[in-house]
């Protein structure tokens, strides 16, 4: 690889700033260096990096002092059991200078246009760095088969997930309510909370221990239905089962990457697809 390359602790060290949504599509380019270069990654996340997205986003992750950051150290735990899990992880730290620096993958942000807010979030990474480049129809994470709580807890089950970011304001969720016992809700509390006293549905919780346990609840439910979040990225990663709510305004998620993988603007391709998904 012309720009990438080992150093002589043997493992590449790749440099993170963003939110975990951002970081799991990321990890298909890190994938693809340890494919080429037999290196695992160390991949270094900085935290409590203030975050700045469109004027009026509602944003859940908050440092000590109360402002939205894109990863805080209670994320940062959450996730970092499923990054280490992956095969061409070194391991996931926080970054506190670690050198030689070899993949800043936050240069697309500052320094390279990849086409950021727009354009396959998975793919910007490899408009920075084109021998990170990844057949993006594959998984890039990656799970073994284990016996888990959670796998008999999901089965069957339909889990929704809707943050408050990047929505689609004229889709209308009432029509879930015939498929009311096969819901299962997983995000934070007010999410949660919102949408249940939106659509007048009581659904329950999934609550997860960490990211890991989750990608084995999306793994093994019936499908995913989401708007362009952090569990839609985790679903995309792993290729599970899944239907995106579209953002008008920052297209960087996208379905129909895939088996089983849809993607709507509108209320007839929504009712369509989960219709299809629900089918056995």
């Amino acid at each position: 690889m012309e720009n990438v390359i080992s150093n002589d602790k043997g493992y590449v060290i790749a440099k993170h700033m963003c939110n975990p949504g951002d970081l799991i599509a990321s990890m298909a380019g890190l994938k693809s260096c340890y494919e080429k270069t037999g290196k695992k990654i160390l991949l270094c996340q900085m935290k409590d990096i203030e975050a700045n997205y469109y004027q009026g986003a509602i944003h859940g992750t908050t440092d000590s002092a109360g402002r939205n950051v894109m990863m805080n150290q209670h994320v940062f735990d959450m996730i970092k059991p499923l990054v280490d899990s992956q095969e061409y992880i070194h391991e996931m730290q926080i970054y506190e200078g670690q050198s030689p620096l070899l993949i800043d993958i936050d240069i697309i942000r500052k320094e390279k246009f990849v086409n950021l807010p727009h354009g396959q979030i998975q793919a910007w990474i490899f408009m920075a760095f084109p021998d990170l480049s990844y057949d993006l129809s594959k998984p890039w994470i990656h799970l073994p088969e284990i016996d888990l709580p959670i796998i008999e807890k999901v089965k069957g089950k339909i889990i929704l997930n809707f943050t408050e970011r990047y929505r689609n304001p004229h889709i209308n969720y009432f029509f879930l309510k015939k498929f009311k016992n096969r819901l299962l809700f997983s995000g934070t509390a007010r999410e949660h909370l919102l949408f249940m006293n939106k659509w007048k549905m009581d659904v329950p919780m999934l609550e997860t221990k960490d990211f890991l346990e989750l990608a084995y609840g999306l793994k093994h439910c019936k499908f995913l239905l989401s708007n362009q979040s952090m569990m839609w990225n985790l679903a995309e990663s792993m290729k599970s089962p899944r239907i995106l709510e579209i953002c008008e305004y920052a297209q960087n998620c996208m379905g129909f990457v895939g088996e089983k993988s849809y993607g709507f603007f509108h209320q007839q391709g929504l009712e369509y697809y989960v219709d299809i998904m629900t089918g056995d």
